[in-house]
């Protein structure tokens, strides 16, 4: 008979190997993210300097979410998105080698286009990553698979920041560019040994341009119909109320570090970065050890993250030293990672699966654009209004109060109208016998609605 509880971390990876591999495509590739991103970040810190030119780079890496996810959105449910991921890896091959036509005397404008067609493939990549893990993963395992790829992104950022500091810092910016752009060759070959395949979409026999419209279209209204989907998708976008922070870093290394030769600039800025990814990979795992993975716990943690979160981003305000600056960041980060793993486990659970690639997709880029203006504001409120960094992560620190309250009331609302007996779109509240009515789609499995059951503890 088989078993229905989740299996640990170990034993998920040895006993599915395609989520192992995608597991494995995720490490090297995360890793090699992180190389390039520390090195860019040296680069442009000496062609310019400015708050101006670091916060163009963070919008180059976040802005073309916002334009390619509704096609990548309906592209990724109507495809395979194992092909998707590897064609993604193969394209962004090439693309990071022409980071080395610009150390040979190109503009910081061609930086800056290389950085937008890379994202774009990551447009497309991530919304199938995201959606393909159901599809591999027992329904019981979805919140330990999620955790694990949490905790494995806050790793490589831990580990691919610090060493891309070295490693720049060591042998230049030209290593780390060539570095990356093999682990999407190696990520690629990761890719294509899962199994998972999934047959061609029948066609409407409508023309391509429109199918696929109408299929984005298609995505927007089952989210804006779905209050409780919605609100899980908006939970990042409140979390990337703090992405200014990534401007902030570099800014805030040169500030402290300045002449200093003690200790290199990429290595400072490694370090912030190193603390976030540590932050990071504790967060989803202490809070699940603490408090389980009941929806309810669930819930409340990702609300109790947004204060404490902000707490960590005034101290960070307040550090005057890359060592407190670091312990601040890699709090504030911990508490961040709680919001997006716990949020992305709970869009697993709750919605309909034929929409994940278009979810996903939307939620990519509303963050994007959340974080790609709050980078902007930071360099503007640095370079225009004579901001330090400080008052800047000040006001990082009040902003990222909002979304907090928000999710309060939202959870408020959302147990009143239950506990009255009111559904709240296909989410209908637990019958007296204590099983779930049929929800009106069949395909979905809701638990959100279902306050003081647990999944299935590890």
């Amino acid at each position: 008979m088989p078993s229905h509880r989740p299996k640990g971390y170990v034993a998920l990876l040895k006993s599915n190997p395609d989520f192992r591999n995608l597991w494995y495509g995720q490490i090297v590739s995360e890793l090699g993210d992180w190389l390039n991103s520390i090195a860019i970040f040296t680069l442009v810190l000496k062609i310019s300097g400015t708050g101006t030119a670091m916060a163009a780079v963070m919008m180059a890496k976040l802005f073309p979410i916002v334009v390619i996810s509704p096609l990548a959105g309906a592209l990724v449910d109507r495809w395979d998105k194992k092909h998707i991921m590897i064609a993604a890896d193969l394209a962004r091959f090439f693309v990071v080698l022409g980071f080395l036509w610009v150390m040979e005397g190109g503009s910081l404008w061609v930086l800056y286009g290389l950085v937008i067609l890379e994202t774009a493939l990551a447009g497309f990549f991530e919304p199938a990553r995201s959606a393909i893990i159901p599809s591999i993963t027992p329904r019981k395992d979805l919140v330990a698979a999620n955790a694990l790829a949490g905790a494995t992104w806050s790793a490589m950022l831990a580990f691919g920041a610090a060493a891309g500091g070295l490693l720049v810092a060591w042998f230049g910016v030209r290593a780390a560019f060539l570095i990356d752009a093999f682990t999407f060759l190696l990520s690629c070959w990761f890719i294509t040994r899962i199994r998972f395949s999934e047959s061609k979409k029948a066609s409407s026999g409508k023309p391509f341009r429109s199918e696929i419209a109408g299929q984005a279209l298609d995505g927007f209204r089952y989210v804006f119909s779905e209050p409780i989907i919605l609100a899980l998708a908006l939970l990042k976008s409140g979390l990337a109320l703090a992405g200014g922070i990534m401007t902030l870093i570099p800014l805030y290394a040169n500030k402290i570090i300045g002449a200093s030769a003690s200790l290199s600039l990429s290595l400072g800025i490694g370090l912030m970065y190193a603390a976030r990814g540590v932050g990071a990979g504790l967060g989803p795992l202490l809070a699940n050890k603490l408090f389980g993975d009941s929806a309810r716990a669930l819930q409340n943690s990702i609300a109790g993250s947004f204060f404490l979160g902000a707490v960590c981003y005034w101290f960070f305000a307040e550090s005057q030293s890359i060592l407190t600056a670091s312990l601040s960041l890699g709090a504030a980060t911990l508490f961040g990672s709680i919001i997006w793993v716990f949020s992305s486990a709970l869009i697993h659970l709750e919605a309909d699966k034929r929409y994940l690639g278009r979810i996903f997709s939307s939620e990519l880029a509303l963050l994007t654009l959340t974080m790609g203006v709050g980078n902007w504001g930071v360099g503007f409120a640095t370079d225009q209004l004579g901001w330090s960094p400080d008052q800047a992560a000040r006001a990082i620190a009040v902003i990222f109060i909002a979304p907090g309250v928000s999710w309060v009331l939202f959870l408020a609302f959302l147990r009143r109208r239950l506990s009255q007996g009111k559904c709240v779109g296909s989410h209908c509240p637990v019958d007296p016998s204590g099983f779930n009515p049929a929800p009106s789609n069949p395909l979905r499995e809701g638990i959100l609605v279902q306050e003081d059951e647990a999944v299935p503890k590890k």
